[in-house]
């Protein structure tokens, strides 16, 4: 046919296997110019070379086919095309963005592999809002929170007490005093008394680290640091869970 290329000839033209041309006529994405009903032979006109050189163009710089299928539906308008980059280069740029934290995180962790012998994991919690009994008080050294607790523990209703424990520090020996709030998980509302709080401790997400209870410091360092390098502030009270001879470090999270 006149002025028509076959599909191996179209393909050595525009430098595209005839596999690829056949594909792209599967998926609507170039159809051929006109198929001869006997042979079934694809014929391509000159000017789809053009229409073939978008295609790739588009495809090269990151659209997918079906993105690159509905521009071309669409009349590919300087509109249509214009927003269709615009939403990729968003997309591109937030992968960089995130490729970038990766690294600076990956960069982290050998670091801390460089500098001690057993890293602490930091691992994010998401806490619904938990029913609590607490006191609060001035301490002279930390090992007063066991006491307290005990106390806490003592003047609760037993069949009222839940299976979580800790504290919450409001104030360290940094800040000029060492202030903690005890608190008990509850199963059921109980009546305030004049020593202890009843309340919801405030859901929270939470950057969390697991060490022994006699050496929370491992835990506290790798929880301020992951916390530096990701931007997040702290959000309210340090949290410890006593699990046994387990304690879990809690810190609350806000973006920076």
């Amino acid at each position: 046919m006149a002025g028509q290329y076959r599909i191996g000839e179209f393909a050595d033209l525009s430098g595209v296997s005839a596999k690829t041309l056949r594909f792209y006529d599967e998926v609507g994405l170039l159809r051929p110019a006109s198929v001869n009903p006997r042979t079934r032979y694809r014929y391509y006109l000159p000017q789809q070379l053009q229409e073939l050189a978008s295609v790739i163009a588009l495809k090269d710089i990151g659209l997918s086919l079906a993105e690159v299928r509905n521009l071309i539906r669409k009349a590919e308008s300087k509109q249509d095309r214009r927003q269709m980059l615009q939403d990729l280069k968003q997309s591109v740029e937030d992968s960089i963005h995130t490729a970038n934290n990766s690294l600076l995180w990956i960069n982290a962790a050998l670091k801390e592999l460089e500098a001690t012998e057993h890293p602490v994991p930091v691992t994010v919690k998401r806490r619904p809002a938990l029913l609590i009994a607490s006191v609060c008080s001035r301490m002279r050294d930390y090992e007063e929170r066991w006491q307290l607790e005990q106390q806490l523990i003592d003047s609760l209703p037993t069949h009222a007490i839940g299976n979580l424990r800790g504290v919450l520090w409001h104030g360290c020996e940094a800040t000029g005093g060492i202030v903690g709030e005890m608190f008990v998980s509850l199963k059921e509302r109980v009546a305030a008394r004049s020593f202890y709080d009843v309340k919801h401790l405030a859901p929270a997400t939470l950057a969390c680290a697991y060490t022994a209870v006699d050496d929370d410091s491992p835990a506290y360092n790798a929880i301020q640091r992951w916390m530096q390098i990701r931007g997040y502030r702290l959000a309210g009270p340090k949290r410890e869970l006593h699990l046994e001879q387990l304690l879990e470090v809690q810190f609350p999270l806000q973006s920076a």
